[in-house]
């Protein structure tokens, strides 16, 4: 059986962060920061009951950078 969600592991080598940091006297947790690369990134998650994001195997795998939007339709009558 294949998992659904990001594991950790996979969670912290897609952000970067491993671990949290105090700048200041200011706490900020590895999964506030994790959460916000997600955020700045477009990459969609949800923050579970303990704060953590929870991000979906197949919301990372089917990002494409390449492709462009494609156009709405626009009726024949209005363009001519």
């Amino acid at each position: 059986m294949s998992e659904i969600f990001l594991d950790d592991a996979s969670l912290d080598r897609l952000t970067g962060i491993r671990r949290g940091r105090t700048r200041a006297g200011v706490k900020q947790t590895k999964h506030e920061m994790q959460a916000a690369f997600l955020r700045e990134s477009g990459i969609p998650f949800i923050p579970n009951a303990r704060g953590r994001p929870v991000v979906l195997l197949s919301a990372v795998e089917s990002r494409r950078t390449t492709d462009t939007p494609k156009k709405g339709w626009k009726p024949a009558a209005i363009g001519a």
